[in-house]
């Protein structure tokens, strides 16, 4: 095989870029040297393997790459394939690299501000001669890692509250705003602007009295803060507590600042549960809490975190990464009279809804046969009439001749056989949980038999069900056994008791 061009970097004169590059198969030892050949290094050995992998594509990648169709009258490569962009700085220019980068690029894609805070703490002139390459991997390795472990959703979406402004590629720049306090009001590269303002003031500290003093100081510090967020990752108890009131807008740099100044035990018991959760729930009285008040989800999402803690010999964690990203929400328990079904298709899937939890099935072969085995029973003489209806219903549908009073009627009748019609003031607390958005499936009032079908089909399958929600479907709190499938005012006291109960210790008014 026969060389076709090489490349040489004249900005890194001090290293054989060119040497390296046209001996990559076997330069490993030199790839160790310089942060640049680790790179090259790993960037040519994945490109590689995929060669060998995908190797009919290969031939296609030279041709797109190589393949020439120049234009008869211009003379230009219509192909177009690959262009060089070359910027020739003048001498006289003083700006510094990253000014002329920076000027370069308005207008363009633009650098976030990690890679630029990237770029700015790996510069080579940053680092003695002799240190410049190691200390260059290092921090770049542990870079890496620190971006690796915040990619990891459970560990993300503990910290990050789901009101947070900023959206990330490179999580890391989360820390970075952290640190400077960046705001949503903030211009776009304040925080790369505040570490480079802090290099600059840097050179007054008597302990930084070099470019690498600086850097280390800098770094040292994004370690401690990351080490910080572990620590409360890998604490079962201090991952509910903070992962909640990060949620609800807790200032992360202020917990992190009582925990270095109060030792674990007073930083949990008197900073976070004493102040914190009780400063949170001030003033919350449960059962005045209704549907639309700001402080149910809240509530409950507290409850849910408090009930998973109460399990000492658990290793159970409620999971943050599900509850923000699935969109849990607040949902009637008992489906509430007043909301009227209106819309023809939602109007549908209730009836099919109607069908799979009464047949188990919306075959109308399956329908007709369980029909059938209604007939044959006295004691299902009730169920025979709701299917009945239902199935009326259901025909005149699919002739476009439902109305609203119909479609009403049938509503009533199945609400009143499972007993939705039996709870008081269904707004309240008590008739409350979360439901993510997809078993709410967008009408919002089916009944609770159905709903709990659902939650007991997604919890069988192991898709996230809150632990408080999973516990009112199987009515966990219910004192004492009654029909499982209706919520009705026993069922609600039970549980607004329980829940007074666990969070008695954040409701007391002092």
């Amino acid at each position: 095989m026969f060389d076709m061009y090489s490349i040489k970097y004249e900005t890194r004169l001090e290293f054989d870029s060119q040497h390296f590059l046209e001996n990559i198969n076997n330069s490993t030892e030199d790839a160790n040297s310089f942060i640049d050949f680790y790179y090259m290094k790993t960037v040519y050995e994945a490109m590689a393997d995929w060669m060998k992998e995908n190797k009919n594509y290969r031939n296609k990648i030279v041709c797109a790459l190589l393949g020439q169709d120049f234009d008869d009258v211009t003379g230009m490569d219509k192909a177009n394939n690959i262009r060089v962009i070359w910027y020739e700085v003048s001498g006289k220019d003083t700006a510094t690299s990253i000014d002329i980068f920076t000027r370069l690029n308005i207008g363009k894609i633009p650098l976030t501000n990690a890679e630029l805070i990237k770029a700015l703490l790996l510069r080579r002139g940053n680092f003695s001669a002799s240190e410049a390459s190691m200390r260059q991997l290092q921090i770049s390795t542990e870079w890496n890692l620190i971006e690796q472990r915040l990619q990891d959703d459970s560990f993300w979406y503990f910290l990050c509250r789901t009101s947070w402004p900023f959206k990330y590629d490179n999580r890391i720049e989360f820390v970075f705003d952290l640190m400077k306090g960046r705001s949503a009001d903030s211009e776009f590269y304040f925080t790369f602007n505040a570490f480079s303002k802090e290099l600059e003031e840097l050179s007054g500290n008597p302990v930084c009295t070099t470019e690498q003093a600086k850097i280390e100081c800098i770094w040292q510090e994004v370690k401690r803060i990351f080490q910080t967020f572990e620590e409360w990752y890998e604490d079962r108890t201090l991952y509910h507590y903070i992962g909640f009131l990060i949620e609800y807008g807790t200032d992360i740099n202020e917990l992190m600042r009582k925990s270095l100044e109060m030792n674990k035990t007073d930083f949990l018991t008197d900073y976070i549960r004493g102040n914190k959760l009780k400063g949170l729930m001030r003033g919350v009285k449960l059962s005045d809490l209704s549907y639309g008040d700001k402080e149910v989800k809240q509530v409950l999402l507290l409850f849910n975190i408090l009930t998973v803690l109460q399990s000492n010999k658990s290793d159970m964690r409620f999971p943050f990464s599900k509850y923000k990203k699935e969109k849990w929400d607040i949902e009637h328990i008992s489906s509430r009279t007043d909301k009227r079904i209106n819309d023809d298709n939602q109007r549908l899937e209730w009836i099919y809804d109607m069908f799979e939890f009464l047949v188990g099935s919306t075959d109308a072969k399956d329908i007709a046969a369980y029909v059938g085995s209604l007939k044959k029973v006295d004691s299902k003489k009730d169920e025979l009439v709701l299917i009945n209806r239902i199935e009326t219903l259901y025909s005149n549908s699919q002739r476009g001749r439902i109305s609203d009073a119909e479609f009403d009627e049938c509503f009533d009748a199945v609400q009143k056989y499972y007993g939705e019609d039996k709870l008081e003031d269904k707004d309240n607390i008590r008739n409350l949980t979360l439901l993510d958005a997809q078993t709410n499936r967008g009408y919002g009032n089916a009944f609770f038999p159905v709903k709990r079908k659902w939650i007991i089909s997604n919890d069988s399958q192991g898709i996230f069900v809150p632990i408080v929600t999973k516990n009112v479907f199987l009515k966990y709190y219910t004192k004492k056994g009654n029909n499982l499938m209706v919520w009705d005012n026993t069922d609600a006291e039970d549980y607004i008791n329980v829940m007074e109960q666990t969070l008695s210790e954040y409701l007391k008014q002092e």
